[in-house]
């Protein structure tokens, strides 16, 4: 009975408190069932996400916002961004260099899928066997598709698995990590610079929060491979040699299973770099990219910036596929060119206050068509402006078909009509020159037989008197 009456005044205690403040009622439940829940596996690669039972406040992941809040993040090096326009939405020292382990290994997969092919046979090169882990214990001369490697790459986060896709394109780690920093660039991750493909300790190895939201927007924008096989929990490998070891598990598998909308996609840890976390969520059709650099708690870290992302802001579709977006002057066009747009577009603003007013920007292509234009050709971009900053930006197409100016028209055809013309007179003349050359040669040749007929007379017969 007495434990009747204390369970009885515990459970109106914590009514009463639910009562009075719901959301602080909310954060000791679910800090209680994190406390209760067992530990997720962990798998035996150092490759790790940071664990903590330290609670961040955060709205009920499918319920609905709940007003402005600030998101608790303990990585000094952090950054939130809008997965399909890279906008920075939250940032923390985003700029500053660190090592930045495995998440490298977004890069090499990048390179992979742009340059090689997913069925090509990979070779494991000689000294593999050496890396430390991660590992999938390749050994020398070991095969497998590049397909079963990237997997191996991207979701146990094999070091070796990296090495080997380096020297499959580029023949040596060195060549590959100068087209990485080439890449890199082409990215706009100006504050990068790769020596490794694996993000193993190196001298001169590093990146930033910032740079590395580019290249995992670019790599989920670009390479539909690469988000399916980081959104994958597990993969069975067809190997050739060690057949025991074939299943290769994500090392983001707990925030891919517990964090609503989860999609990926990198975990890295070395004792430099610390725990370090790029990690994307995709909620009614609009996807956050987060990463947290150096946080023993980096996957909380990145779920308490997606949440705030998507309490605190919201994207406005402001252009639709084949909407209007404005024109452009072609000399030669009998008008100007209506351009519209390839796909949606839309830019993100905040939650809770109004939509602020847009402008759409025109800039064409450096080198313009010549009339006459057909329907769908790419003359531009487009990109929405807010507050003099462009926000978003999608390529402009011609709206229609575009006839030429009749006066150019007229213009062309004259000088079609004079080229014509002109290879006519020259074919004529050149007729003409040869018919004379002709003649000439012919009169020539004419007087020179006479004169060898002339030359074969006998000197008698030249003397002979025709009187007698």
């Amino acid at each position: 009975m007495k434990s009747l009456l204390i369970y009885s005044g515990f459970s109106l205690l914590i009514l009463a408190s639910a009562h009075a403040a719901p959301h602080k009622a909310a954060k000791h439940v679910v800090k209680a069932l994190h406390a209760s829940s067992p530990a997720a596996p962990s798998d035996s690669e150092s490759d790790q996400q940071g664990q903590s039972d330290v609670l961040v406040p955060a709205i009920p992941a499918a319920g609905k916002p709940i007003g402005p809040m600030t998101p608790v993040v303990r990585s000094k090096f952090a950054v939130l961004v809008d997965a399909a326009t890279g906008k920075v939405l939250w940032e923390r020292n985003s700029d500053t260099p660190r090592p930045i382990a495995s998440t490298t290994k977004m890069m090499t997969a990048i390179l992979l899928l742009e340059r090689g092919h997913l069925d090509d046979i990979v070779t494991a090169p000689p000294g593999v066997q050496y890396l430390p882990d991660s590992s999938l214990h390749l050994k020398p001369g070991e095969k497998l598709t590049l397909r079963d490697l990237l997997y191996a790459l991207l979701l146990r986060s094999a070091n070796d698995t990296a090495v080997t896709g380096a020297v499959y394109l580029d023949g040596s780690v060195p060549a590959f990590a100068k087209s990485m920093n080439l890449k890199a660039k082409e990215i706009g991750a100006n504050h990068t610079h790769f020596v490794t493909p694996n993000g193993l300790p190196a001298p001169g190895h590093y990146s930033t929060a910032a740079d590395l939201a580019k290249i995992a927007c670019y790599a989920l924008n670009t390479e539909p491979e690469f988000n399916t096989i980081v959104r994958t929990p597990l993969y069975r490998l067809n190997r050739s040699v060690d057949k025991r070891d074939i299943w290769v598990k994500n090392t983001s598998a707990g925030f891919l299973k517990k964090f609503p909308g989860a999609d990926g996609v990198k975990t890295g840890y070395i004792r430099v770099a610390g725990h370090c976390f790029v990690g994307s969520a995709t909620r009614g059709g609009w996807r956050l990219l987060a990463v947290a650099l150096n946080s023993g708690i980096c996957r909380e870290d990145v779920e308490a910036l997606l949440d705030s992302g998507f309490n605190n802001f919201a994207p406005h579709r402001v252009v639709h596929k084949d909407d209007p977006v404005g024109t452009i002057s072609i000399p030669s066009a009998a008008y100007p060119v209506a351009l519209k747009a390839s796909d949606d577009l839309a830019f993100v603003s905040s939650r809770w206050k109004p939509a602020p007013e847009f402008t759409l920007k025109v800039t064409p292509i450096r080198l313009l068509p010549q009339a006459p234009i057909s329907a769908g050709t790419k003359l531009g971009t487009f990109s929405i402006v807010v507050a003099g900053k462009v926000q978003a930006t999608g390529d402009a197409l011609s709206a229609s078909d575009v006839a030429v100016k009749p006066m150019v028209a007229l213009g062309r055809t004259s000088r079609v009509v004079g080229m014509v013309l002109l290879k006519v007179v020259g074919a004529l003349a050149a007729l003409i020159l040869f018919c004379f050359a002709g003649v000439i040669v012919y009169v020539r040749t004419a007087s020179k037989i006479a004169r060898r007929r002339r030359n074969r007379l006998t000197p008698g017969l030249r003397s002979v008197d025709p009187r007698g």
